[in-house]
């Protein structure tokens, strides 16, 4: 009997285990598309914007861009497929790299080297986990 209950509490140690590690909080980008797109995300970093690419998102796949809580309400994400077509495209002016990068601020990308597309904003609504789905 005490063998039965060590293993019961085990159990559901272990079930508790992984239902905390399925809480964490991240940003998800799913490609429901039948394209391989390329993401870049944008975030409010401490008192500018700062952008990050390039994750590869398969068709039925997700990529984790941001892991652990967002930064803030909005995030703001841009993609292209394969041939650099913009495939994801918003109104918010933002810097990217052709190659993997991280930038701070937005501003005068051409001068650091960098290119500026448009970013769509994201409303999460404030919360900390957050998927969005490319796509139909």
């Amino acid at each position: 009997m005490p063998g039965r209950i060590a293993l019961s509490l085990a159990a559901a140690a272990l079930a508790f285990l992984c239902a905390v590690g399925d809480a964490r909080a991240s940003l998800r980008v799913c490609n429901r598309t039948k394209a391989l797109i390329n993401v870049a995300v944008g975030y409010v970093s401490r008192d500018d914007f700062a952008t990050e690419g390039w994750w590869s998102v398969t068709p039925g796949a997700c990529a984790t861009p941001i892991r652990g809580d967002l930064p803030g309400r909005y995030v703001y994400l841009y993609g292209q497929d394969i041939d650099g077509v913009d495939v994801l495209k918003g109104t918010n002016s933002m810097c990217v790299d052709r190659r993997k990068f991280k930038a701070q601020g937005i501003a005068d990308c051409w001068r650091r080297g960098l290119i500026a597309v448009n970013f769509a904003e994201i409303d999460t609504q404030g919360e900390k986990d957050w998927t969005t789905f490319l796509g139909k």
